[in-house]
């Protein structure tokens, strides 16, 4: 287990705003780097965040009067209001933040959401956790994030969640049945990706019968009819060809599917390979960019050519040759409904979201 800590200028210091907490393998071994609540991290280029009895010491006074300022007691038991200025003086220039630990313990919300990723290496995930991280900062809250091995979740994946008595849950990625939830009911719960209509979740994606439409349009505007969907053993992409299935007879196209059983640039590496060795496509239609990126790749060396599009727009896209046309997905309006949603009392349900073709040369 590695914990990742990043800070938010929330005061002259910078008291902890991000804690991130990754599984590192090392073959069988779990190695274990953990930065502890008191460890002196100025060689990070950052300072501790401040405790009550620093502030005890600086002003000269008792820990348990800053405690009773800080929790707005003071005066219940007749502490002068020129020590109640000084020692809220003093917090809010050191840059005092109340631990989530002790605000649970009171029965208050502890500011902290939890972030399940289903899989790190799929850089859209990264740049969805960007956004994140940008609305934790603007509504003041932190973040855990926790992640799967090979997409299955264990026991010891989802301890740092529990742990840090979190508010609320957001996951990253799809899944048909996420048993392991049900240690999280009563929580309000949201997910970036497809979800089961039974699963106590907001679920928020994209749009795929539009995303479909627009992809085909653009094809078959271009004069190409013989298409090929080239994906991997995963329900987004499942759900992405049968949206493309459903709309493909309006554009009097012909769509084949292939899955493949690699992952992402291998998969399309592998599987365009295939299809340019039987010759029965005129243009791909990728699951993810990283997969046209494998395509692409694959055309390169055989001196072959046929359209491609991707899915995403990751910043890749457009800087690969030749840059790829792709679905962009609206991941800022994402993450921002996603963190609306479980800092309120959310009701489960589908949120479908457009998204917007990004035509570049790779299909044309």
């Amino acid at each position: 287990m590695l914990k990742i800590v990043f800070f938010s200028k929330l005061g002259k210091r910078h008291p902890l705003a991000l804690l991130i907490t990754l599984d590192h393998y090392s073959g069988e071994q779990k190695s274990c780097f953990i930065f502890s609540e008191n460890q002196d991290l100025s060689y990070l280029g950052y300072e501790m965040a401040i405790s009550q009895k620093q502030i005890a010491e600086q002003i000269g006074v008792s820990i348990a009067l800053v405690s009773r300022v800080l929790s707005g007691k003071a005066r219940d038991v007749g502490i002068a209001d020129a020590t109640i200025e000084k020692v809220l003086k003093v917090a809010e220039e050191l840059g005092y933040v109340p631990s989530a630990a002790a605000l649970t313990l009171k029965g208050k919300s502890s500011r902290t959401i939890g972030v399940v990723v289903y899989d790190f290496k799929d850089p859209f995930f990264g740049a969805i956790i960007e956004e994140l991280q940008a609305q934790a900062h603007e509504h003041q809250y932190s973040l855990v994030l926790a992640g799967f091995r090979a997409r299955v979740p264990e026991a010891s994946d989802l301890a740092p969640l529990h742990k840090h008595a979190i508010d609320g849950l957001i996951i990253l990625g799809s899944d048909e049945r996420a048993d392991w939830l049900d240690g999280f009911r009563g929580m309000p719960v949201a997910r970036i990706g497809h979800g089961s209509s039974e699963e106590h979740s907001v679920r928020i994606s994209i749009d795929e019968d539009d995303a479909a439409g627009q992809i085909l349009q653009h094809l078959c505007d271009s004069g190409q009819k013989n298409l090929a969907f080239v994906g991997e053993h995963f329900i987004a992409h499942r759900l992405r060809y049968q949206a493309l299935e459903r709309r493909a007879g309006i554009f009097d196209c012909q769509l084949t599917c292939e899955l493949s059983s690699s992952w992402a640039f291998a998969a399309g590496l592998d599987t365009t390979l295939q299809i340019l060795a039987v010759g029965n496509a005129d243009a791909l239609i990728c699951a993810t960019d990283k997969i046209a990126m494998g395509a692409l790749h694959a055309m390169y060396d055989s001196g072959k050519k046929l359209a491609v599009t991707g899915f995403d727009d990751l910043p890749a896209a457009e800087q690969f040759l030749p840059p790829i046309t792709t679905m962009r997905q609206p991941i800022e309006e994402m993450a921002k409904q996603a963190f609306q949603e479980v800092i309120k009392s959310n009701i489960p349900r589908d949120i479908l979201l457009k998204g917007k073709l990004i035509v570049r040369s790779s299909s044309q």
